[in-house]
């Protein structure tokens, strides 16, 4: 039986699009989570009111694919590996909800608030830096502001670094470091927070 050219090429496309499929591996989904534990955040009248945001991210960070840091300059994506939501959205969540269970707080709201009043006080986070290397460890770097919403002025600046390491080799464990990170930073403001009264 003579096979023509073009039924020798259908066969091996079968073939080849047969064995890439069969081998493909299942994409991944995942989430950054607050970490600080303690239950459910305390809310209170008498507290302060809290808005978390604009929280601003670098270009290479507004992509569903998880980055690694290959080297100084290079940047490689997980094509498998993705992120549940943009960190856009996922960054400022985490910070809110973490925030809200270290302090005595009448509200944490995201931006831009959507109530009938500014909240007292207002964080804005510039996210410089936040990649990783799966099984080493991951580093989130940041400048964060703490705004009074009464006269508009900034009660604190700071450009904070973070290095926290990576106990697993896969993408689950980098993005639990990077939550732990984003715990580090949480705290950071927390405390500032408290030192303003």
């Amino acid at each position: 039986m003579k096979l023509t050219l073009g039924c020798i090429i259908l066969i091996l496309c079968s073939l080849v699009a047969f064995g890439c499929w069969g081998n493909s591996s299942p994409t991944r989904y995942y989430v950054l989570s607050p970490t600080v534990g303690g239950g459910v955040a305390q809310h209170d009248a008498n507290c302060v009111s809290i808005g978390v945001g604009p929280v601003k991210i670098p270009e290479y960070l507004n992509r569903m694919q998880i980055i690694i840091r290959a080297n100084p300059n290079e940047l490689e994506l997980a094509y498998f590996d993705l992120w549940a939501e943009s960190m856009s959205d996922a960054i400022p969540r985490v910070l809110a909800e973490d925030i809200s269970r270290l302090l005595c707080t009448r509200e944490v709201v995201l931006f831009p608030w959507r109530i009938p009043h500014a909240p007292d006080l207002r964080i804005e986070v510039e996210v410089i830096k936040m990649d990783g290397v799966p099984g080493k460890s991951t580093d989130l770097e940041a400048w964060w502001s703490i705004v009074s919403s009464a006269d508009k002025k900034i009660r604190v600046s700071k450009r904070s670094t973070y290095n926290e390491p990576v106990a697993a080799s896969g993408y689950s464990g980098l993005v639990r470091a990077q939550s732990r990170a984003l715990e580090n930073l949480s705290r950071d403001i927390a405390g500032a927070i408290q030192n303003l009264k």
